[in-house]
């Protein structure tokens, strides 16, 4: 049985860990960021950038590959202060989307998280796994997003085509 999803291998994207305190991120990031979402395992967005609560004092800053210069310039990881972590992480990470009517029967197959909306609100995102593999899982406006670690992008790959046939 055939599902009705689009898969798309993503282009590299540029991703920022940044580990600390709210308080201590905003003293060193004057502005650019966008707001620091207000529940755990969610997201905000602003001006091109998305920056996901992925654990207690940990956030992922995101956005297109082409935004990279600017969010190391909001960020500048090269002289943060002792009491944060500012680490360029874009090439540790591969992105997937997932799009389409049975996009959640896809993810279902692939992950154990409850993705339901009353679970996993539209502004998402949580590490989990897929077909085994750590992940992070992000809802987007038409499905699913998932980012593995880039040495088993190839592997995450074919699951996901042979999860579709």
């Amino acid at each position: 049985m055939g599902y009705d999803v689009n898969i798309q291998r993503l282009e590299l994207n540029a991703v920022i860990d940044l580990q600390g305190s709210v308080k201590a991120i905003k003293n060193w990031v004057k502005s650019g960021l966008p707001p620091f979402p207000d529940k755990p395992n969610c997201a905000s967005d602003s001006d091109g950038l998305a920056l996901y609560w992925i654990a207690p004092e940990r956030w992922l800053l995101r956005s297109k590959i082409e935004n990279e210069d600017r969010m190391l310039e909001i960020t500048m990881p090269a002289s943060a202060p002792v009491d944060i972590s500012v680490v360029q992480v874009s090439d540790a990470f591969s992105f997937f989307r997932i799009t389409g009517s049975d996009a959640g029967e896809i993810i279902s197959t692939a992950c154990p998280l409850d993705h339901h909306l009353s679970a996993f609100p539209q502004n998402g995102v949580s590490y989990t796994s897929v077909f085994g593999i750590k992940c992070l899982l992000i809802r987007t406006e038409n499905g699913f997003e998932i980012a593995v670690e880039s040495s088993f992008a190839d592997m995450t790959a074919d699951y996901l085509e042979r999860a579709t046939s």
